[in-house]
């Protein structure tokens, strides 16, 4: 008999985005091929719910997959079928139905441009006009079927001012196509003078219609997809997760450093 059960993942973006496509390579695909060489399943189609759709390049803390498996999984042995693929599966829980999802946090990294002065002040007010309920038409990839409705809520936006980023999280209860990035790209045009702060006015506008480009998703994160469950941690699954990801940030930072040399030598 089998048995529902949430799964907490986390990812790099290095896939062909999260959810199962027919030419394969997504977080997803992984997950079942893992799930199927472990015998917790014999169906390629067995996770039946998932908590956040990304694109390639977007990373993950706190996504989620719901899957019928045939038996309790072991997070270290599925972790054996995934390692080094940048997907960990951290915790899970049995439960009998699809929990609600409270809200879904997202963070982008916004690197500065290097020796430029960005107007934190305008960024605040610009983000403080996003939040609430609003036509985000303008703000998300074109539907053309025109099913989904344009309207979205905004719950908060907080930017963190660092040297070299600003670190801004968004909290909503849902999110179109794009809409994340293409947030981040107008608090981006406004803090650098590109655009005055009543552009978000008549992007906002129901009535007005305007193509914003949004920014590169490899800075973008799927903090958390909040629902009500309590997950049993794997604390192997998460010591290797935080081993991998301390490789490839002391990596990063050597390389950061020689850019930023590179530019400051000459």
């Amino acid at each position: 008999m089998e048995n529902m059960y949430i799964m907490k993942v986390a990812y790099d973006g290095r896939h062909r985005g999260f959810q199962s496509q027919p030419h394969g390579n997504t977080v997803c695909d992984y997950i079942m091929d893992a799930l199927m060489e472990c015998d917790y399943s014999d169906d390629k189609n067995s996770i039946v719910f998932h908590g956040g759709r990304t694109d390639k390049g977007v990373s993950a803390t706190g996504n989620f997959v719901i899957a019928k498996l045939k038996r309790e999984p072991n997070l270290p042995h599925i972790y054996s079928k995934l390692k080094n693929k940048g997907i960990w599966i951290v915790g899970y829980k049995k439960i009998d139905e699809i929990p609600k999802i409270e809200y879904r946090h997202y963070r982008y990294i916004l690197p500065k441009l290097y020796g430029f002065n960005y107007d934190i002040d305008l960024m605040i007010q610009c983000s403080k006009r996003l939040i609430g309920t609003h036509s985000f038409h303008n703000l998300s990839k074109r539907d053309r079927t025109k099913k989904k409705s344009s309207i979205r809520t905004v719950y908060d936006i907080k930017i963190n001012n660092y040297d070299h980023c600003f670190i801004i999280d968004i909290i909503g209860k849902s999110f179109l196509w794009n809409m994340v990035r293409k947030i981040i790209k107008v608090l981006s045009e406004v803090g650098m003078g590109n655009k005055p702060l009543n552009w978000v006015d008549n992007l906002l506008d129901k009535n007005h219609k305007e193509g914003v480009p949004p920014v590169p998703p490899e800075g973008l994160i799927l903090v958390e997809s909040k629902t009500n469950i309590d997950y049993i941690y794997s604390s192997y699954v998460v010591n290797r997760y935080k081993r991998e990801w301390m490789e490839e940030y002391l990596k990063r930072v050597m390389k950061f450093e020689v850019c930023k040399n590179m530019i400051e030598l000459i």
